[in-house]
Formats: C-alpha cells, structure tokens, sequence
C-alpha cells in the first residue's frame, strides 16, 4: 500500500455566515504545520460496581473537542481571511489599490477549513475560530503567522482537495521599515504580534459538541522586538519603560509591487524591558509592548494596501 507524506499539505478556508454552517472554502494557504483534530473523549465509570479485580466495567463519551494550531506564511493578497477572523472587523477604502483596515471588534468571524493532509485525504473543520494569532519575522526570513483555533467538529474524512493558490507575495523581513514609538526609531532584529481573544469552548448539557465560543477574559495585544543598542537611542527605551511612557508605535512592509502592511499599536506602553549582558560582543535589547484602546482608536490594527477589492479573497 502506498505510503502518505506531508507533501502538499495546506488549508483552505470560507468566512461562515452563521457560526458551525458550512460554506465553500475558496481562500487557499501554505502551511508550515498543521495539527487540527477532531477528538472524542472517553471516559471510564465511576460505579464502585467493578468487577472481582477492581477494574472498570463502562465506559461513556465525554466532550467532542476540534481545534488545533495552524501554522503558514503570510501574504499581501490571501491573508486578509485570517486578519479578519483574529480581529474581527475590516473597512476597506479606495478602487485599486484598495486600503484593507483590519480591527477589533466584539464579535469575531467564524471559519469553514479544509485540511489536505499531505499526499492523503482531506478534512474539513467547521465553526472554526481563532483564539490567539501571531505573526513573527525576524532578520533573513519570512513573515509566518501562528494561530490556535477552537472548532466545533468536523465531517468524515474524505478524498484529497486540489489547491488554487492565489499570486500575492509574501512578506520578507527585508521589506520593513524602521520600527518608530514616541519619535524614535529602531532597527528591529525580529518582532513577534500576538492577538489574545482568551476565547474559551462552552460545553453545556445536551450536546458533546461546544456550544460557540465566547470570550472569557479581556482580550490583549502585545509587540515583542528585539533590537540592537545603538548609543543615539542607548537609554531611551530604557527610560520610557520606567517612566510609562504612552504613544503609538508601528512598522511597515512595502514590497516592490507597492504592496503594504502596516501594523500599528495605539497608546502602546512597554510590558517589560531587558538589557542584560552576558558577552563581550554586540548588546541586544528585547521587550514588549502592550496597545490599550481609547474612544478614537482601537488596541491595534492590521493595515494592508493591495489591488484586491475583497478583503478576505483567495
């Protein structure tokens, strides 16, 4: 019998209307890793009734669990699905190139996903949300993007999928600009965003399915960068992580095509700051921001200018 391998692994993914109604999923992406599962939990009775050598005699179904973490590279034309589903809302502006604001909202998207498991079969996952993102670059690579997601279940296993990929290009760390908070800036290293919803499955009686996730804690966004001391800016990080210092921060990536991410944090204060010395070489400095909302301005957006008229095609 044959043997499956990874090779050609992706997902594709639709925006549901309805949370766990499946639709066609049209937006096709690469992936690094991807370990969604449809689980069922088994557990054993707790009747004192055993039998002569103390073992359990039943057993019963407990919760359904689907999720998962989904790992791929991102895009200037193909990402905006997943922008969308981590923060919510999207406003787009102009007629070519468009301008894709992505932000928070209360209410989150929910995702119909097919998983091509390599050379086999595929599997597609529905009411699928995502309740943490990332997205990470560092000096010499390529921008991925990390995503853990709750689903509601998924249908059988099936015959394998064809992908369409689309033709937008991916983010290099050679495409950002300087890294700027509070009139400064910095040659960034690597940074790493990251969007927790806290979004939490709600099991409930009547169903081994969850019911749709909720959020259950204040939803946060952090910026950690890593970046050389240079002696023009030598304390001024320092001395803004002291004093608390507020103010928004962003970088950008432009490619040659005149495609641009923006990702911007408002009213961004430094978590945590670290300048340790261990060697004689070069000095790095490592910390990480927080972006808070006001009533102009959200935590955090994600800003994308292409020749899409859809925020959120293939």
């Amino acid at each position: 019998m044959a043997i499956i391998y990874g090779r050609n692994t992706f997902v594709q993914a639709g925006e549901e209307s309805t949370w766990g109604i499946p639709v066609s999923t049209e937006v096709n992406t690469r992936v690094l890793s991807v370990d969604l599962a449809r689980t069922q939990e088994r557990n054993q009775s707790v009747s004192l009734s055993t039998g002569d050598a103390g073992y359990s005699q039943g057993f019963f179904d407990g919760n359904e669990l689907t999720g998962g973490t989904i790992d791929t590279l991102v895009y200037y034309e193909g990402s905006g699905i997943y922008f969308k589903t981590a923060l919510g809302s999207v406003a787009t502006t102009g007629a070519g190139p468009y301008v894709h604001t992505y932000e928070p909202s209360l209410t989150l998207p929910s995702l119909s996903l097919v998983f091509q498991r390599g050379s086999g079969n595929s599997e597609k996952f529905e009411g699928v949300k995502i309740s943490s993102y990332s997205l990470t670059v560092e000096a010499g690579g390529e921008m991925t993007a990390s995503m853990e997601v709750i689903g509601q279940t998924a249908s059988a296993r099936t015959a394998a999928v064809t992908a369409s990929f689309g033709t937008g290009r991916q983010v290099l760390h050679y495409e950002a600009s300087v890294f700027s908070f509070n009139g400064t800036n910095y040659d960034l290293r690597s940074m790493t965003l990251t969007i927790d919803n806290k979004l939490e499955r709600r099991n409930l009686l009547g169903s081994k399915l969850s019911a749709e996730p909720a959020t259950n804690d204040i939803r946060e966004v952090t910026l950690e960068c890593t970046a050389d001391i240079e002696s023009a800016s030598e304390n001024t990080l320092y001395n803004e992580a002291i004093s608390g210092t507020q103010d928004s921060c962003e970088i950008t990536f432009t490619n040659s095509d005149g495609d641009i991410m923006e990702i911007k944090l408002f009213n961004a204060v430094i978590l945590s700051y670290s300048d340790g010395i261990s060697s004689t070489g070069r000095v790095e400095r490592t910390w990480t921001m927080q972006g808070y909302s006001d009533s102009s301005n959200p935590s955090v957006h994600i800003k994308v200018t292409n020749q899409q008229a859809s925020a959120i095609a293939n």
